[in-house]
């Protein structure tokens, strides 16, 4: 997977997924892309900021794989409806009407109201693609600008829900404004994994051993009609798992120094004084000397 790293942010998201990849008893094969060229991901005042995504099926005419019948974007739920604009939907070169908000073809689920078939919540694009030769182009505005995180994207086709993977996408940190600052927390992340296994069996291969015998009469044996073996095989499975942390702010708290009527440079000190400043830690206080 190809990744995208904000140049305010040392996180980083990926650019491409694949559920393709993702074994089960029916695999939704599409691929997820976010299109650079068409999105305005750091736009300019007075300039809405613009997601765009591709998504292309990979898949095969065969059981296994299943049609999308809807995906749902997991965007930062304390996004409202009314910062949301010019959604549009492209299927195979076929500009497609969107409807956006309850009831229609592009919905704001919310975790209180999840996406019925997947339990997932955020930005649901009800539009179904063919698994074999879909191509669909999506692109959403936003008027208050986001940073770039990973989010969640859910697909759902053929009874089947396919979850897990993350794109970039717009997070809930807002762009702009403020002094940036970069804290750091060591932290240990455990997930428990559970391997459930499946095989799937082919077409079985029928081969005549020897002549054929005739006999007169019926001599089939009344208790037989089925031939039971067992085929066993050692696997060994991998599982990536990606780790991550949310951080959030406390109460801010200021130290004050000294006030007065001269003006301060720009590094804080009086623009008239070769004062150098320092704080001391005092037990549970801090004085400004």
């Amino acid at each position: 997977m190809s990744c995208f790293c904000n140049k305010e942010k040392t996180s980083a998201c990926n650019l491409k997924i694949d559920y393709s990849a993702v074994q089960g008893e029916r695999i939704l094969p599409f691929q997820i892309s976010l299109n650079l060229v068409d999105s305005t991901l750091s736009p300019s005042v007075g300039e809405n900021q613009r997601f765009c995504y591709d998504i292309a099926a990979v898949g095969e005419d065969v059981p296994l794989y299943a049609d999308l019948s809807h995906m749902v974007f997991g965007i930062c739920d304390l996004i409202p409806a009314e910062e949301i604009a010019n959604i549009s939907v492209v299927i195979n070169d076929l500009p497609q009407e969107v409807v956006f908000g309850e009831g229609g073809n592009v919905e704001l689920r919310t975790a209180q109201k999840p996406d019925p078939p997947t339990g997932c919540a955020g930005l649901k694009f009800d539009f179904p693609l063919d698994k074999v030769n879909g191509v669909m182009h999506i692109c959403f505005e936003l008027t208050v600008a986001r940073e770039v995180a990973a989010i969640d994207v859910c697909l759902f086709g053929g009874n089947t829900t396919a979850e897990g993977l993350k794109i970039c996408g717009p997070g809930c940190e807002k762009q702009g404004g403020g002094c940036p600052v970069m804290g750091y927390q060591c932290s240990t992340v455990c997930v428990p994994v559970t391997v459930t296994p499946y095989a799937h069996v082919g077409t079985p291969i029928t081969s005549c051993c020897g002549e054929p015998v005739v006999a007169k009469g019926d001599i089939c044996p009344r208790n037989g009609g089925v031939c039971r073996f067992t085929i066993s095989q050692q696997i060994c499975v991998a599982v990536p798992v990606e780790f991550g942390a949310q951080a959030v702010a406390g109460t801010p708290i200021v130290m004050c120094g000294e006030a007065g009527n001269a003006n301060t440079g720009p590094d804080c000190t009086p623009a008239d004084s070769n004062v150098n400043y320092k704080i001391v830690e005092r037990g549970n206080t801090y004085k400004v000397y």
